[in-house]
């Protein structure tokens, strides 16, 4: 769209009769529709930012509008498909990496300042096989996140999705015992946890472990049984954390994808269940996501003996960015006025959030937030309400559930 319809347009639709108030405000949606918005995924051919705006304006009354557009020049928060990208790529050796020098330092008694040391140990290359990559969602970019990673995670460590079948779990298990055979790793006699159960005088454990190491002679060295020990469950975004896991008092039970994720890991024989770690690593994430999940996973792994869940996040959206305080009234009034919404949109799964409306999103996170692949439910309805709604937002969403 040229420059100068989208003045007219928009001027047209804002009742700008001033030239200097459109040269004021114009200039600047085309900076941001330039280097952002356009990038919109679900926009149409022919359909971009700025005409978008234009229609989007358009269903508010005339007093609304102003409010409106000072909500999307000042308050929305957008997360480039190039901003999600790059934290894909510092996820790798800013957190996993990371992650495996302090678990190799605490297990070997080495300063975790040696990091030279930590990482020629056998010890840190056989914690890199034993890594075990799971995608929570098509969000999760684990074909970016291999590729990042230099060729240090391979096809077969990595997975799209958290429901592994037995025969994908099999492979996965042949490759990871074929890369420990070929590569000398650490000897599991020297395991520190058998020598302190020894010096504790509990020797029935201590045997029951170097058993479950299933000790085996492959090119001159000891070597374990193949399964992973590291598992990192990877997300692009939480709004709220109840997708992830969550309690339901009618029912008295835990659900959501941790639950199916630790019940599947104890099933089989994908993981060393004796010695494990779980970490959830998402790109983005609300605090109030963050809070949520660590509470009910700690409650859900110690009720059932599991590992605890560790959650790591590279983009923390701090509570003050979401709209449920210090919100200007106008602007308070539009995510409130029945008008601007259709109630179409609240059903089964926005009810799981505990709300009794999708005005301010899913559990009532009321976040400014757009992702350029798809507008997240926590957001507030203008924001992504369905071009098949009766008032769509300005990023319309297309929901991972369909309905019938």
């Amino acid at each position: 769209m040229k420059d100068e319809n989208a003045q007219h347009l928009l001027a047209k639709v804002m009742g700008w009769q001033d030239q200097e108030v459109v040269l004021e405000n114009v200039p600047v949606l085309r900076l941001l529709a330039d280097y952002k918005y356009d990038g919109y995924q679900r926009f149409g051919p022919g359909k971009r930012f700025v005409e978008s705006l234009a229609l989007w304006l358009n269903q508010f009354d005339m007093p609304d509008r102003a409010a409106a557009l000072d909500f999307v020049l000042k308050r929305l928060v957008y997360v480039s498909d190039d901003e999600l990208s790059h934290l894909v790529q510092h996820a790798y050796p800013d957190v996993i990496v990371q992650e495996r020098i302090r678990l190799v330092a605490e297990e070997k008694g080495i300063p975790t300042y040696r990091v030279g040391e930590i990482c020629r140990n056998p010890r840190f290359q056989e914690l890199q096989f034993k890594s075990l990559y799971l995608g929570l969602s098509d969000g999760a970019r684990t074909n970016e996140l291999r590729r990042f990673s230099d060729g240090e995670i391979s096809n077969e460590q990595i997975w799209q999705a958290y429901e592994l079948g037995e025969a994908k779990a099999d492979d996965m298990l042949d490759a990871l015992g074929k890369a420990l055979t070929k590569t000398p790793v650490s000897d599991p006699l020297e395991n520190n946890d058998i020598w302190r159960l020894y010096d504790a005088g509990d020797k029935a454990e201590a045997n029951r472990l170097l058993d479950s190491l299933r000790v085996k002679p492959a090119s001159g060295a000891s070597q374990q049984l193949a399964k992973f020990t590291l598992v990192w469950l990877m997300d692009d975004f939480s709004g709220s954390g109840n997708t992830y896991i969550r309690f339901d008092s009618e029912k008295g039970k835990f659900k959501g994808k941790i639950k199916k994720i630790y019940e599947r890991l104890h099933q089989g024989d994908l993981i060393d269940t004796a010695h494990y770690e779980v970490f959830l690593l998402l790109y983005v994430a609300t605090r109030q996501a963050i809070d949520h999940i660590e509470y009910w996973a700690e409650r859900f792994t110690s009720e059932n003996n599991y590992k605890p869940l560790q959650v790591r996040v590279l983009c923390v959206i701090e509570p003050e960015v979401g709209l449920t305080q210090g919100v200007p009234i106008e602007l308070q009034s539009i995510l409130t006025n029945p008008k601007y919404y259709d109630p179409v949109a609240f059903d089964e799964h926005i009810e799981v959030g505990g709300t009794t409306t999708a005005q301010l999103g899913f559990a009532g996170c009321a976040l400014p937030v757009v992702l350029s692949h798809n507008t997240p439910n926590n957001s507030v309805y203008v924001l992504w309400g369905s071009e098949a709604h009766g008032f769509p937002g300005l990023f319309p969403r297309v929901s991972r559930h369909k309905e019938f």
